[in-house]
């Protein structure tokens, strides 16, 4: 981390914004790989995936990740965002719910996915959210550009002319402050799932013309009896241990995954030197990965870094590769640019005092509450007691914090940097660039906005849930709505009191709950009350 050189470091290598990159377009898709695209296309409609939501396009977090590597994000007030392969929209409605002054546009081959999609999107009456049926191959520079493009989940599973297209519609349709996010399989990881993969392909032949659901269930019990069949050799079980546990977590996975993942005709890994070159072929430039872990490597232990470092000679791209030799990585997350923001990219794993004072934390720790009692360090302490909140906080916050709870300790800012630091690299927490309030409940003074009942409505009592799942505001899955806290919430369409929403609930409101043990029982209404006001806080539903 770098304390003295804060206006230099943020004033070096201004863009030339005039700059114009001459990126000759992929050309379209011949007939062959025009059938596979009319095929995958056909596998979405007739299997529907279920679009989730996914904290690592956040563009929130997007914006702080861009600021951590040097870069200027546009604000989120005011932000295009693009999402290709958007499905039902699961990734971007609760983003376009939250962030209610960004525009979302999401494009899809699935004409039954996207029609799903609007349907959800005009019962929650959103109107900066709009899904397209579109083929990727039909964007061009009239579709214009935006600050965030997110492809999740799609560029391993296309042909080869449709992975360059999406490489050059993130730099031609990438704005000049924008950031792209690639999701993709990497070797050298998936070389042990592909193993699965070559597997399911085989054993597929019994069954040439099921469905692909009909498919994927006959494949994932090949997989199954084959898993069976290792264990009942000890040569087997000893050498086949890791295999056994891919399986496992293949058949605990929902079958439209698997289908897709596994049985598609496209799903093409490659090494993350090999990603680089081929985004740069397109006239994108390679930022870092989204996961900084896999790109700031100082985190390690002394020697492992040593080890990396002389191995990559000083090369940000040999740097990533080695560490995947060395951590058998499977799955990367790539932030792109535009080439003008080239200079301005941080390739030192340092940190300015300015980026980081900008920054805010949020817990992605679901372990336990406290600090360790081995812990001796009140900032450490502090940090993790304002984690346990599970809300936003800053560097201020922290300072704020230790200086009520302990006014009798010298505060080290450098040790407070340098944590928080470290647990944004190895992501114990979510880095945000903007707070996002979380209001608690106020008698008689916070209160819901439609939009957030609607949602909930949509997807509880207008069974949306079947087609996506719900996102915080962190574009975190909630899997705890029910139509009981859809009640609460209307309870709450203007200010109130506990005492009124409780008669009210008294009179039309009975939760029953099972236990593990398959009984059930009636949940107490004031218990339930104060459980779904807090469900709510955690949601940010509540304005004042």
């Amino acid at each position: 981390m770098k304390k003295d050189d804060t206006q230099h470091k943020l004033g070096a290598a201004v863009p030339n914004l005039n700059q114009v990159q001459h990126i000759t377009p992929p050309v379209h898709v011949t007939t062959d790989a025009q059938a596979d695209i009319d095929n995958l296309k056909n596998s979405y409609d007739n299997f529907l995936y279920v679009s989730k939501a996914f904290p690592n396009t956040n563009i929130n977090s997007l914006i702080a990740k861009g600021r951590i590597y040097g870069l200027n994000p546009v604000p989120i007030n005011g932000a295009r965002v693009l999402e290709l392969g958007s499905s039902c929209g699961g990734n971007i409605i609760p983003q376009a719910l939250y962030y209610p002054n960004a525009t979302f546009t999401g494009i899809d081959l699935s004409s039954v996915q996207v029609q799903h999609g609007n349907e959800i999107i005009k019962s929650m009456g959103l109107t900066n959210v709009t899904l397209l049926e579109k083929d990727i191959m039909d964007i061009d520079d009239d579709f214009g550009t935006f600050d965030f493009i997110i492809v999740h989940g799609i560029w391993s599973w296309v042909p080869d002319v449709v992975k360059d297209k999406i490489l050059s519609i993130c730099n031609r349709n990438l704005s000049d402050r924008g950031i792209a996010y690639i999701s993709y399989n990497t070797y050298p990881g998936w070389k042990r799932l592909e193993q699965l993969r070559d597997i399911m392909l085989y054993s597929e032949k019994h069954a040439p013309h099921d469905s692909l659901k009909d498919r994927t269930v006959y494949t994932k019990n090949v997989l199954k009896l084959i898993a069976e069949t290792m264990k009942m050799d000890e040569r087997s079980r000893v050498y086949s241990d890791y295999k056994i546990k891919n399986i496992n977590r293949v058949l605990h996975s929902n079958d439209y995954y698997v289908g897709h993942e596994y049985l598609e005709s496209y799903n093409d890994p490659v090494y993350v030197s090999q990603f680089v070159e081929w985004a740069e072929q397109q006239g994108c430039t390679y930022i870092g990965d989204e996961s900084l872990q896999r790109s700031f490597i100082t985190w390690l232990d002394d020697a492992v870094v040593e080890n990396i470092t002389a191995l990559s000679q000083g090369n940000h791209v040999d740097k990533e590769q080695y560490y995947d030799y060395v951590y058998d990585t499977q799955f990367r997350m790539a932030l792109l640019t535009k080439p003008i923001n080239e200079d301005m990219i941080n390739r030192d794993e340092t940190i300015t005092i300015d980026t980081l004072n900008s920054l805010y934390f949020y817990t992605a720790l679901d372990e336990y509450d406290g600090a360790p009692p081995e812990w001796q360090d009140k900032s450490y302490i502090s940090i993790k007691e304002l984690m346990d909140l599970r809300k936003p906080f800053n560097v201020q916050d922290v300072v704020n914090y230790v200086t009520v709870h302990h006014p009798d300790f010298e505060i080290d800012m450098d040790r407070i940097y340098r944590r928080l630091f470290l647990l944004a690299i190895v992501g114990h927490v979510y880095v945000l660039g903007e707070r996002y309030n979380q209001l608690p409940f106020i008698e008689n003074k916070t209160y819901i906005p439609e939009r957030f009942i609607k949602y909930i409505a949509t997807l509880t009592e207008g069974n949306g849930l079947q087609y996506m799942t719900t996102g915080n505001m962190y574009n975190q899955i909630d899997q705890d709505i029910d139509e009981g806290l859809l009640f609460v919430m209307r309870l709450l369409t203007k200010p109130n009191t506990k005492k009124s929403m409780l008669a009210i609930m008294n009179e039309n409101l009975t939760v029953e709950r099972t236990r593990k043990d398959g009984t059930t029982f009636i949940v107490p209404n004031d218990e339930y009350l104060e459980k779904s006001l807090q469900h709510i806080e955690n949601l940010g539903f509540f304005r004042s």
